[in-house]
């Protein structure tokens, strides 16, 4: 405890793992802890449960027209699901269907294919 000459007393005890970001009161969650620890959730065993794997974040820039058709494709499979769609969602199932639909790897190629013009840079005829 530090006093200040107002009287006020104010503890600092713990202001290096503040600082720090490591304290006794910051342990890291340990996959098979008990949960009686107050900080972990209880599985039906009475063990916590492994932490599932990370994600990846990843910001993508769009121009106005593809930000515009990308909504619209998320609404448009929302109808046809029936459920809410989330536009991550959509680019995970985008990638997998990239990997192991042929038919889908090749129309990403074709699309992305910088050596043949493609077909709204063909000139008009």
């Amino acid at each position: 405890m530090n006093a200040r000459h107002d009287g006020v007393n104010i503890n600092t005890a713990d202001i290096g793992a503040l600082l720090s970001g490591v304290g006794s009161r910051n342990r890291p969650n340990i996959a098979g802890q008990r949960a009686n620890d107050g900080k972990t959730a209880t599985r039906h065993d009475g063990m916590t449960a492994t932490q599932p794997p990370s994600k990846s974040k990843f910001t993508v820039l769009l121009e106005q027209e593809d930000a515009l058709a990308f909504d619209r494709l998320a609404y448009e499979l929302r109808a046809r699901t029936g459920r809410r769609v989330e536009k991550a969602e959509i680019i995970r199932v985008l990638i997998h269907l990239g990997l192991e639909h042929p038919p889908t790897d090749m129309a990403l190629a074709n699309a992305l294919d910088r050596r043949r013009p493609q077909a709204d840079q063909l000139p008009e005829t």
